[in-house]
């Protein structure tokens, strides 16, 4: 498979899972419907049902998650049995993934017996409703955050995240190898999960191949136990995206570097090189190179541009100006 392959991952998260991966900050226990612990969450933002109680129902999103908090708990207990019972038939019976009762409360036993029948998760958290809002919220954009499976290597190098592509045995595994020697770290080799959140991309390596890496001649290793847990790291921001691409005579490739490229995962753009791999080439020491060039231009200054500029101004007959601004003495 060409390491430049990838693939998608939609967003699925169960209602167990939000009470598992929460367990330390928000303790959630099954008030009813546990058997519907399987039911899916697949949005990040909470709801709070709000005229829903009274009825109108056509706002309420089916995988949010619904808190219900002392406003909602003390409305529905000052109901009449009758308007009590058809709400919690409305609320119940919308469908939506589960409701989160906070502060500790207990909600109307209309409402339990209700979520029962329909096998509708109510949980419950001592914790009070702001904070179980953040909680819960937090929780679920880390986990339905986008995220792909790209065919690749990420180094962590000079504190920039590189993902190396490239088609299989170009040559990625073996260069990084060498970054880990020359003292930088790894993150993940052969497959990289990378995870959108705002504007930042995030990559880490699937939990079965951790800090193990594929040398071809000498099998699996792994780079934890050789070299020491300085070598790697488990997740790094991804920076810059480097394809090392074969040789081919007559190829184009880029030689000033003025021009800057980019590369799109998960509707994001990152800076961009494509370097060409030939026998001779020291790729670890050119990645290195690329990196430090990298956070020159995060700092503002871009040599390609700068020393067009200054061949620009030799050709104006103006004198050139030095990095920095000043004139030359």
């Amino acid at each position: 498979m060409s390491a430049d392959a990838s693939r998608v991952e939609p967003p699925r998260l169960t209602v167990q899972e939000l009470v598992a991966g929460t367990r330390s900050t928000l303790d959630l226990e099954f008030l009813a419907g546990e058997a519907g612990g399987d039911r899916l969450i697949n949005q990040a933002r909470i709801q709070k049902p709000g005229l829903a109680l009274a009825g109108f129902v056509e706002y309420l999103h089916r995988g949010r998650v619904q808190i219900l908090g002392n406003s909602e708990i003390t409305y529905l207990k000052q109901m009449a049995p009758e308007p009590l019972a058809r709400a919690a038939r409305s609320l119940i019976g919308y469908g939506v993934c589960c409701f989160v009762v906070t502060k500790g409360l207990t909600p109307p036993t209309e409402l339990i017996d209700e979520a029962n029948r329909e096998g509708i998760p109510v949980l419950r958290t001592h914790v009070v409703s702001s904070a179980a809002i953040y909680a819960v919220s937090h929780f679920l954009e880390q986990q339905l955050a986008p995220s792909i499976e790209v065919h690749g290597v990420l180094v962590d190098v000079y504190g920039q995240g590189v993902l190396l592509l490239g088609p299989s045995g170009v040559g990625k595994s073996e260069c990084a190898l060498d970054l880990v020697v020359r003292g930088h770290r790894i993150v993940s080799d052969d497959v990289v999960r990378i995870r959108r959140l705002g504007d930042v991309l995030t990559g880490a390596s699937p939990e079965m191949t951790r800090y193990h890496m594929e040398l071809r001649g000498i099998g699996i290793i792994n780079v934890k136990d050789l070299f020491g847990v300085a070598s790697v790291r488990r997740n790094k921001d991804i920076d810059l995206v480097i394809h090392l691409d074969p040789w081919k005579a007559g190829k184009e490739y880029e030689r000033l570097g003025v021009a800057e490229r980019t590369h799109e995962i998960l509707g994001a753009h990152l800076p961009y090189i494509q370097m060409p791999v030939a026998p001779g080439r020291n790729l670890s020491v050119l990645v290195e190179v690329a990196a430090r060039n990298h956070l020159l231009k995060l700092k503002g200054y871009h040599p390609a541009r700068s020393l067009t500029d200054q061949v620009d101004r030799r050709a104006r007959g103006e004198e050139p100006v030095l990095p920095g601004g000043k004139e030359p003495s």
